[in-house]
């Protein structure tokens, strides 16, 4: 290696070293200056900027299965919900049928997850309750399948209801009704 070429190298090493030394100090001093050393520091919450979710009082249409598992009763009801949860309190509102109308969920039947897509279906995804714990016959499912579906396709942005259990998809989760695919609404089953 020749003397020049060693120069040059530590020259430019001790011209890095005396640059970061002077701009560490400058922002060291301006740190100093903008803030005493013994002022406390204020955290800023990070839910400074983010609004509550509001709660609106919105009115829905259930539909109940009538006691003999013919048709489907509506019944309409205003619940308080906060932003993106109406299908979560439709299904708390499907727990609790009027006197004289059936229950439509099985028992101990949970709503994990819903979300519905651009294009209009709902995906509702339910826990394994839903299924082990319905004992209604074909009848009965119709009526279970569609109570479900006829209230959600009440609201304007869901036309299909796809159902999953425990995020599986079956080709008949209640036994009868096929449920690969979105199910429609079913406006011959509601009574008037």
């Amino acid at each position: 290696m020749n003397k020049r070429s060693f120069s040059t190298i530590l020259l430019t090493i001790f011209c890095l070293l005396l640059a970061g030394t002077f701009l560490t100090g400058c922002n060291t001093s301006k740190t100093q200056g903008d803030k005493p050393a013994d002022s406390p520091t204020t955290p800023v919450s990070p839910d400074t900027n983010t609004p509550e979710p509001t709660t609106n009082s919105v009115k829905i249409t259930l539909y109940f299965p009538n006691s003999d598992a013919t048709g489907l009763v509506p019944t309409e009801r205003t619940v308080e919900v906060k932003e993106q949860e109406i299908i979560k309190a439709m299904f708390i509102e499907l727990a609790t049928p009027p006197t004289g109308l059936e229950k439509p969920l099985p028992s101990g039947t949970t709503l994990l997850e819903a979300t519905v897509s651009t294009d209009g279906i709902a995906t509702i995804n339910l826990s394994k309750e839903f299924q082990q714990n319905f004992g209604g016959g074909s009848s009965g499912e119709q009526m279970t399948m569609y109570s479900i579906v006829n209230t959600l396709t009440t609201l304007s942005n869901v036309h299909s209801v796809q159902f999953l259990l425990d995020g599986v998809k079956h080709d008949g989760i209640l036994g009868h009704l096929d449920t690969r695919d979105p199910i429609k609404r079913n406006e011959s089953l509601i009574i008037k």
